[in-house]
């Protein structure tokens, strides 16, 4: 557990800031899930996670694309999404390819975004998938199940995005999970607004794993520790010899 913190009272400090969800409950969930994700390192990973998921799905691990199509935002599809939806993910609107001509899975679906953080095509299906160890080709609605859309969200953005939060370039961060700049200054804002939750005494965050530096100084020990064992074995091996 590389981060703790008090899930309760930063849901408060979220609420009397302003902040608002239609996902309550997810967003509770997500909050646990990150306290025991063992590759979130420090604040700023979960604040940016936390402000993705803000634009993305509004906290929800069970958002779909285009939702809104078929009635109440956040309402789960039975066997497939209403034919509005179909009809939206076959066209090419506002510049986005037929998501049909990009591979269905064996429900007849495309892989339209999914989760989280929305993971949107079959490329991101087959190697999500295979880095939670999860078969997402076969079946794309599989993304929506809370734990492996918590998982998708973390894999992504550790291999993807964290690295420019952690250098402060949250417009690179905001490319990597966009391809663009479109709601940078909502997630930069969503961000801030975190920041300044898990900032507080109150949430006591804290993060248990070692910084770059830290583990830098700890290999350099145990290196100078193996050499120095590594001389004085030869040492008395050649004294050895000599006697």
């Amino acid at each position: 557990m590389p981060v703790k913190f008090n899930i309760d009272k930063s849901i408060d400090l979220f609420k009397e800031k302003g902040g608002n969800t239609k996902f309550p409950d997810s967003l509770r969930s997500v909050l646990k899930y990150i306290q025991n994700d063992t590759s979130i390192q420090n604040v700023n990973e979960v604040a940016y996670l936390l402000a993705t998921a803000s634009v993305e799905s509004d906290y929800s691990l069970e958002r779909w694309e285009s939702d809104y199509l078929c009635g109440n935002v956040g309402e789960k599809y039975k066997d497939k999404p209403c034919q509005k939806a179909l009809n939206y993910f076959a066209s090419t609107q506002g510049g986005k390819k037929n998501y049909y001509t990009l591979g269905t899975d064996k429900n007849g679906l495309p892989y339209f975004g999914r989760g989280l953080i929305q993971l949107t095509g079959k490329a991101n299906y087959i190697k999500y998938g295979d880095l939670i160890g999860v078969n997402l080709v076969d079946n794309g609605d599989r993304a929506l199940l809370p734990l492996n859309s918590y998982l998708i969200a973390s894999k992504y953005m550790n291999e993807r995005t964290f690295k420019y939060v952690n250098k402060g370039d949250l417009t690179m961060a905001r490319k990597s999970v966009n391809g663009g700049t479109k709601g940078l200054n909502e997630v930069n804002s969503a961000y801030n607004l975190w920041l300044s939750i898990l900032d507080n005494p109150a949430v006591n965050f804290k993060s248990t794993a070692l910084s770059l530096k830290q583990r830098r100084v700890i290999g350099i020990s145990i290196i100078a520790v193996s050499l120095v064992v590594v001389g004085i074995s030869i040492y008395f091996v050649i004294k050895s010899n000599k006697n």
